[in-house]
């Protein structure tokens, strides 16, 4: 194989710089998600209360704190941004990446290390959840520690050795814990076991296991013992409602059938997986291997449970994209050392998917088959650029001689998407799920006495966010707020749909209201008269102005 003559522990850096970093700031914050784990973290920070999570001023109990307490320092540095609701999902990625450079330089070298991280750093899953806020992307990082102290303690050749790599296995099993709750507890157990019997080392996690545990406990204690000081129903829902409910039952949020992952695993793994199938046949001599074993454990025991879990979403399974980049890559260099057909075909293949999709999508544009309004013609050119830059990478890498030119191209071919991404966003789109533009046009129009309604939790998030308000009411549905509401100093937060235009009516003798709605519904004959509004796509707001009583 030829010498690399790439500095990779210099490249993928930069690139994580490129793809990660500079897009953060560009793009309007995203509803539901961004927005709440924005305002949960702001809230935070301006109430001092670092103990107990809040969404509106309501108890929020739905995730433990570690998440809020990273997006919260963010703020706290880089304050109210965009940039700041994202950095910590964006660095927790980066750690991800360099654990797996430590793990791979193990069972190979240095360069292996780096090129296994550039293609977690390039796989779209990572990259999409990578620069975006929600919690899976610092659980995701929390859990390939995790697993990665686990093998390293499992090849630990002294005492000390092991003491530390299954304590840090511990912390960082804790610190997944107070990300997104005891999952993570299960999460490590289902792929550790098969492996250490595999490896004939069960005694060895006999031995080991308690002190783990010990360690996860400890770590958790602290902030479980001054949540439940605080708010003594915290535990008692977060494991019943949050755990056992949203399992197994079958009327479970998000439920989806068994095979619900298998398109997102395809989805996910873009671009790689145009060459995984050579990389997959290369790696069935590796298996005596022990980091090939574990990653194999490590990518299916996870992706297994959360199939037959009734609650899903494509993000769960984002714990399982280092471990295929693992195998991935190790596939992928033993391909090219063998001069297997398969890169150069899976390259072709690549370039022509996505030449394809850019042909079609020129061809809807000049039909008028997109969404798009006389404004925005200028969209298409961009796609048509960012599907064409993927497409030349893939030509490249099919043509290019040198490993290391096939590999850079692949990693770079994302790059343009995420780059360019907010440009291509249709308004439908951004009128409909990014409430920016919206709150930016109806924002002075309200004043600090105005008393606030929305009708969904996402719609209340916005004004939450953007003006800096926890008072609003809600009218329409309580959404994720329920608990919360249902609480006998917060349920006056709640309006009933059918008597909210008498609240208009008495509110409005001693201050203005403002009704928010994404999608105006009909409203009642008897409905008060708005004096004033502003509507921008389905984001709507209607304005009452203060009416003195005679």
């Amino acid at each position: 194989m030829q010498q690399s003559r790439i500095n990779w522990a210099v490249w993928v850096p930069l690139f994580f710089i490129a793809l990660y970093i500079l897009p953060l700031d560009l793009r309007p914050l995203w509803s539901p998600d961004e927005l709440r784990y924005g305002e949960i973290s702001r809230e935070m920070v301006a109430s001092g209360n670092w103990i107990v999570p809040t969404f509106n001023d309501l108890r929020y109990f739905e995730k433990p704190i570690m998440g809020y307490w990273f997006n919260a320092i963010a703020q706290v540095v880089f304050g109210d941004t965009n940039f700041a609701v994202r950095i910590a999902s964006a660095l927790a990625t980066l750690g991800g990446a360099l654990f797996l450079v430590s793990l791979v330089s193990r069972m190979a070298d240095r360069r292996q290390g780096w090129l296994t991280a550039g293609v977690f750093l390039s796989m779209f899953m990572v990259a999409a959840i990578g620069t975006y806020s929600v919690l899976d992307g610092m659980l995701a990082f929390w859990l390939t520690a995790c697993y990665a102290s686990f093998y390293f303690a499992t090849e630990a050749t002294s005492t000390k050795q092991r003491w530390l790599h299954y304590g840090l296995a511990g912390f960082f099993c804790g610190c997944a814990v107070l990300t997104k709750g005891f999952l993570a507890l299960a999460l490590p157990v289902i792929v550790v076991v098969p492996y250490m019997i595999l490896q004939k080392q069960f005694l060895e996690i006999l031995r080991w296991g308690w002190w783990v545990m010990l360690v996860a406990f400890i770590t958790c204690l602290p902030w479980s013992l001054a949540v439940h000081a605080a708010e003594p129903d915290y535990w008692n829902y977060f494991f019943w409602e949050e755990h056992i409910h949203r399992f197994s039952a079958e009327d479970a949020q998000h439920a989806a059938p068994i095979w619900y992952y298998v398109p997102f695993l395809f989805l996910g793994t873009l671009p790689w997986v145009f060459w995984a199938p050579s990389a997959t046949i290369q790696l069935k001599g590796e298996l005596s291997k022990p980091l090939i074993r574990y990653s194999i454990l490590w990518a299916l025991m996870p992706f297994l449970l959360f199939s037959y879990a009734s609650g899903k979403l494509a993000t769960y399974i984002l714990p399982c994209m280092a471990p295929l980049a693992i195998l991935l890559t190790h596939g992928i260099l033993k391909a090219y050392s063998k001069k297997a057909k398969g890169l150069t075909i899976g390259s072709l293949v690549n370039g022509a998917f996505f030449a394809i999709v850019a042909i079609a999508l020129m061809v809807m544009f000049f039909m008028g088959k997109l969404p798009l309004d006389e404004s925005e013609s200028y969209r298409p050119w961009i796609a048509l650029f960012i599907l064409g830059f993927w497409a030349a990478c893939a030509f490249y890498a099919a043509k290019a001689k040198a490993f290391e030119h096939k590999f850079a191209a692949y990693m770079l071919s994302p790059l343009a998407l995420f780059a360019l991404f907010s440009t291509v966003v249709p308004n439908t789109t951004i009128d409909s799920k990014m409430p920016g533009r919206f709150m930016e046009e109806l924002a002075p129009k309200v004043t600090d006495e105005m008393v606030l309604i929305a009708d969904y939790p996402d719609t209340m998030s916005a004004l939450n966010w953007y003006l800096k308000r926890t008072d609003v009411y809600l009218t329409k549905g309580m959404g994720e707020v329920d608990y919360g509401l249902a609480y006998d100093d917060a349920n006056h937060r709640w309006v009933p749909f059918a008597d909210l235009g008498d609240f208009i009516k008495e509110k409005q003798k001693t201050a203005p209201v403002l009704l928010h709605f994404r999608n105006l519904p009909a409203l009642p004959a008897d409905f008060p008269v708005a004096d004033d509004h502003v509507d921008r796509g389905r984001y709507h707001a209607l304005i009452f102005n203060k009416v003195p009583a005679e």
